[in-house]
């Protein structure tokens, strides 16, 4: 090996110089002399040259009879030198290999896209499928492959002159080839020890003459087929969802019997109406789309999380959460559509949930309703219609209307004659992807006069796109890309709509006094304005009540006069906004109720349900409040017919709470069971919980009110505080403060009320007072 002047190294072949001249334009790293190593063994005589350290007429005058290219690490656009240059130069001429950076820049010089992978693999090792041709001539098939990237090429943006030759199962390009030139490419590393077969590759390379593969018979490599006939993504994306669905069905306990049986035992989340929900409330249906890359667009957000994304969304307004589960091309999964199911989940009206997906087999749609979703997306362009009929039909058997698609008008005749409730057209040809937003405005008009729901498929960007289609008649528009990239969601939607999306109404203040042992007391409270009057049914404390003594206060209590003329109206609609969740909504219900009368709150630690249901049957009370930590969070679900709160303890000397610091604090943030949350002072060892007028920092409270992980993840506003009241140290001095600082919605005081451990009817007036106007 030599270095001339210029920077070149010299390497000489075993066979001299009648073999000619391999020039490496190299990579900066020691996979370079990996590369020459491989072709020096196998009989080539090669010279390389940094990529920016040489001109294309000092590599003419070494009359070389091939090229490698190998000028990483980077992108291609700013780090390859003279790559590309060299790249139109000799094609045609003499025989290409790229490799790594080498195939990212055969791409780019053709007007191709290389875009983030949506993996990284350094050093890793992939299982490599390949089309057994050129380079891959008599190499197993799977073979293994080291990998060094972050970069590949767009699948759906490969220039027409190249086609694929080998792939990884997630889809990555990891070999191209020139349909008409010996001009070949892989994204892996041949040269690395740990790559099957590098040598024998290397070998496939030099046996090339020419530029031509019609002058390379023994390669394998046939004349290119007219572009017409190359397979499109479409068929691409069939083909590998038939295979996807023969995996998963093979697993233990996955097979379509599993996946029925699974349904009959009602183990999928309930289901609603996705034609009703889709075009309830007023302005055109939205159904937003979570989605991690596509074949158009490349990858848009790998980091997104299906679960944030979807709980933005459905408060921001949307009707329908349209959740992309293709692994391959699209980066989803089906856990990404059950996360948003379980995200959406706590909302009163929650938005229905669309597997958005490429299903060819009945076997998706079993899986898709067991995971949560409420319909699933029919494409006509990729079934027959005996297929198309069987598809539609299982839906309807699991109780889903489909979202039946189409892109023209014979595809839209053949989706009529299923009679869908819901047609989308989508204005993406899926063999092509280009995109006509003319194309919903074309076939608009038969789906409307049929009566059915028709709604507009990709593309939409803005108000002006939706304005047309509104006028035309569309009931609904699905967004993706634009909405996933929006700031602020909420926003955005209510602008689609044509709208101002209404700030969040301040909530009801809630007022409870707890610890009430005579009926004095409590109908001090009630009058004072009290929204909850507590008694202690639980045993061993100083202000455990009787049985019938807790009957006697209930009995005065319901005596009085109710404070408004009617009960509430619990249908409390507010303007365009169906998007309370579970607390908010609990809350507004709780002080509802509590404005036409004091609601009776009993109080227990540490004790079966049985006990905690027998009583409060006995006594008919309005609620239970939970103090204990024995009592799992689930047992809300059975408490029929009562309002259940939970007290959770705040030690006094926590100063700092932070997600998955406290496990037994991290329960209160858990929707859909308890109702509303109590933050209390922790008792001192030995005393239990709660009742000891010990206070806490309010600072933790605000912190965990506040805690909202899906806005973080999502990247977009984050929700008000979780409604709860403060209790442990509250009183008619402080409430007003520790209901500000804490961000609570009320109160909750027992020792703050009282004088010499009995019931200060002064005080508890006085704290109502104060805690009303705070």
């Amino acid at each position: 090996m030599t270095e001339v002047e210029d920077g070149r190294i010299v390497i000489p072949g075993p066979h001299g110089p009648k073999t000619g001249t391999t020039v490496l334009i190299d990579n900066y790293d020691s996979f370079t002399f990996n590369v020459a190593q491989y072709l020096v063994e196998r009989g080539a005589n090669v010279v390389i040259f940094r990529n920016d350290k040489v001109t294309l007429e000092t590599i003419d005058a070494l009359n070389p009879v091939n090229l490698v290219i190998s000028p990483g690490p980077g992108h291609p656009l700013h780090d390859s030198g003279i790559s590309m240059d060299c790249i139109r130069h000799y094609v045609g001429k003499i025989p290409i290999l790229g490799i790594c950076m080498g195939l990212q820049c055969m791409v780019t010089a053709y007007d191709g896209i290389i875009e983030y992978a949506g993996e990284i693999f350094h050093g890793k090792v992939s299982e490599i499928t390949h089309d057994g041709k050129g380079l891959y001539r008599g190499l197993a098939n799977p073979l293994t492959g080291t990998r060094y990237h972050s970069l590949a090429t767009r699948i759906a943006a490969l220039p027409d002159c190249f086609e694929a030759t080998a792939h990884v199962g997630s889809g990555v390009i990891m070999g191209i080839r020139h349909n008409k030139y010996t001009m070949e490419a892989v994204q892996y590393h041949p040269e690395s020890i740990i790559s099957q077969s590098g040598k024998d590759m290397i070998g496939n390379f030099l046996s090339l003459r020419g530029g031509l593969w019609s002058e390379n018979a023994s390669s394998g490599v046939g004349v290119a087929q007219p572009s017409s006939s190359k397979e499109t993504i479409l068929q691409r994306i069939y083909r590998q969802r038939k295979i996807d669905v023969e995996q998963a069905s093979a697993l233990p306990g996955r097979s379509l019997a599993d996946l029925e049986a699974s349904l009959a035992m009602h183990l999928a989340p309930a289901p609603i109406d996705f034609p009703s929900r889709l075009i309830s409330g007023e302005g055109v249906g939205v159904m937003a789309e979570m989605k991690r890359a596509s074949p158009s667009k490349g990858m848009i957000d790998a980091n997104a999380h299906a679960g944030a994304q979807a709980l933005a969304y459905a408060r921001s307004g949307a009707h329908v959460i349209s959740v992309l589960t293709e692994p391959t091309w699209f980066k989803g999964s089906l856990e990404d559509l059950a996360l948003a199911r379980q995200a959406v989940a706590q909302l009163v009206d929650r938005p229905a949930i669309l597997r958005k997906d490429f299903v060819v087999d009945i076997y998706q749609i079993a899986e898709a309703r067991l995971a949560g979703a409420d319909t699933v997306l029919l494409i006509v362009a990729m079934l027959d219609d005996d297929l198309l009929r069987i598809l539609y039909d299982y839906c309807l058997k699991l109780g889903m209307h489909p979202l039946v698609e189409v892109n023209n008008a014979q595809e839209m005749q053949r989706a009529l004659q299923l009679n869908p409730r819901v047609i989308g057209v989508n204005n993406r040809n899926l063999h092509t992807f280009d995109v006509d937003m003319s194309t919903t405005s074309q076939l608009a008009e038969s789906a409307i006069e049929r009566g059915t729901i028709l709604a507009a498929l990709s593309g939409i960007q803005s108000r002006q796109d939706v304005e047309q289609y509104e006028a035309q008649g569309v009931h609904a528009v699905l967004v993706g890309e634009a909405l996933m990239r929006a700031e602020d969601k909420r926003a955005f939607i209510a602008e689609l709509q044509g709208r101002r999306f209404p700030e969040p109404a301040s909530l009801p203040r809630i007022v409870k006094v707890c610890g009430l042992k005579d009926k004095e007391a409590a109908i001090t409270a009630a009058k004072a304005g009290s929204s909850m009057l507590g008694m202690i049914l639980a045993k061993g404390t100083k202000r455990s009540l009787k049985l019938e003594e807790a009957a006697s206060i209930i009995h005065a209590v319901r005596s009085l006069p109710a404070r408004t003329d009617s009960p509430p109206n619990l249908q409390d609609h507010r303007p365009f906004d169906t998007s309370r969740e579970w607390f908010e909504w609990n809350a507004v219900q709780i002080a509802a109720r509590a404005a036409h009368r004091p609601l009776l709150v009993g109080v227990f630690r540490d004790q079966s349900v049985q006990e905690i249901v027998q009583t409060a049957n006995l006594l008919e009370l309005d609620a239970v409040q939970i103090h204990g930590r024995s009592e799992p969070i689930d047992w809300a679900r059975f408490l029929p017919g009562l309002i259940v709160l939970r007290a959770f303890s705040v030690p006094a000397d926590l100063d700092n709470w932070q997600p998955m610091s406290s496990p037994w604090l991290d329960q209160a943030l858990r929707p859909n069971f308890h109702h509303l949350i109590i933050l209390d002072a922790a008792g001192k060892a030995g005393e239990g919980d709660g009742g000891s007028g010990l206070s806490f920092s309010w600072e933790v409270a605000q912190a965990l009110a506040t805690y909202d992980p899906a806005s973080s993840l999502a990247k977009t506003s984050r929700r008000p505080p979780v409604p709860f009241l403060i209790a442990g140290g509250i009183d008619a001095d402080n409430v007003q403060k520790a209901i500000r600082e804490s961000c609570a919605m009320g109160a909750d005081t027992s020792t703050g009320v009282e004088t010499e451990g009995r019931k200060d009817h002064h005080k508890i007036n006085a704290y109502v007072d104060q805690a009303r106007k705070s």
